[in-house]
């Protein structure tokens, strides 16, 4: 999920396994952790964009880096906090570096993060009463939390790398207030009291308690979704081989549904406050054919797994683009329309090179509009 919940997360964690023993360090240190396996978006700067997305909750985001790293974490915390802090932020700041428009902006942002670097080396306390175990059963839970909560998403993780299975049970979208907020509420509220107040303890235990929940609440509304769009395609005689459902930008009441139905695919929208039976299906052709000479190449082959077989392919001049259908289109489904998540395939040579297509790029749409079309389909037809 996003950085914030993953912070949030691990917050809580930490909290939970350290609180009563360091306070707000456990609470610092857990936030930390949580952001840890993210840290893999420094492969865009490495690789290229297909290789980046192969990588991307790959190898830190499963079991055996949690294992790994949190003795090495725990160890490193016990006997010099400082210098973990600065490299922290140090790869923190590089990940805001790689995204900057120019050299310029990117020094700026190095010299922003600089402060608190050299701050955190001068300043930080080097002692306190937890032992390098327990910093490390703290780094543990606070590291394997964050791949655990990503497997509820689209995108999944490798949960059990080396193995090449992706873990995703598409039951919550990537940013949801209604998990974030209440969680990050009672983190901060928690924090107000001193380390050995029972208090602290009840109310992060409240956050993790309502955002638990929330979580099992969004596995029922895909089930309910799932269901319900799976009699509506019956009723309305439509052959398919493999649906697909997964909830819409902010929420967990809108479900999008892929339908895999041969030579094609039906996009379509249920929303849990529909009061039509029916769900209206958009077909968009497959249109794999247009690979050509291009279908058995390996790069295709690598997308291909990328996407887990759910794409689509469309002529741009002379380049090819291939569509991920996972992520949707921006707004109501449209043969027209342009995917979320799509690739450029230019040949070059004997070979292709990829190019992510910027999300949005040739849409014309308001993003605020967008939105604002998303909650009125939400409340329901």
């Amino acid at each position: 999920m996003d950085s914030l919940t993953q912070i949030v997360l691990g917050a809580a964690v930490g909290e939970v396994v350290l609180g009563r023993k360091v306070g707000n360090k456990a609470i610092l240190w857990g936030a930390i952790a949580g952001t840890i396996p993210d840290l893999d978006v420094l492969a865009r700067s490495l690789f290229d964009p297909l290789r980046a997305n192969e990588l991307h909750r790959g190898i830190t985001h499963s079991i055996v880096f949690s294992a790994a790293m949190a003795p090495v974490l725990g160890w490193w915390v016990k006997r010099h906090a400082a210098s973990l802090f600065g490299v922290f932020l140090f790869l923190v700041a590089l990940t805001f570096v790689q995204g900057a428009s120019s050299p310029l902006s990117g020094v700026i942002i190095l010299a922003f993060f600089a402060v608190p670097i050299v701050w955190a080396l001068r300043s930080m306390p080097r002692t306190d009463n937890a032992t390098t175990r327990e910093w490390s059963w703290l780094f543990w839970w606070s590291l394997v939390t964050h791949p655990l909560l990503d497997c509820h998403t689209t995108w999944g993780t490798q949960l059990f790398w080396p193995l090449p299975l992706r873990i995703a049970y598409n039951n919550i979208f990537v940013v949801d207030p209604l998990y974030t907020l209440p969680f990050l509420a009672c983190v901060l509220w928690a924090m107000r009291y001193v380390r050995t107040d029972p208090r602290r303890r009840r109310i992060n235990g409240l956050g993790i308690a309502i955002s638990s929940t929330y979580m099992a609440l969004t596995i029922v509304f895909k089930l309910i979704a799932t269901n319900n769009i799976e009699n509506s395609l019956a009723r309305q005689e439509i052959s398919y081989t493999e649906l697909s459902t997964r909830p819409t930008p902010f929420n967990s009441i809108l479900w999008s549904a892929n339908v895999d139905a041969g030579d094609h695919y039906l996009l379509g929208y249920y929303s849990l406050m529909d009061h039509r039976p029916e769900v209206t299906f958009v077909q968009v052709d497959k249109d794999t054919a247009l690979l050509g000479r291009w279908a058995l190449n390996d790069k295709v082959l690598r997308l291909e797994r990328l996407s887990q077989g759910n794409y689509v392919v469309r002529q741009r001049k002379d380049t090819l683009v291939f569509s991920d259908l996972r992520f949707g289109q921006m707004g109501d489904p449209s043969p027209d329309k342009p995917f979320v998540f799509s690739y450029l395939l230019t040949p070059v040579g004997e070979d292709l090179r990829v190019d992510l297509i910027p999300p949005g790029e040739g849409t014309n749409e308001d993003m605020g509009e967008l939105l604002h079309g998303l909650w009125d389909r939400m409340l329901g037809q």
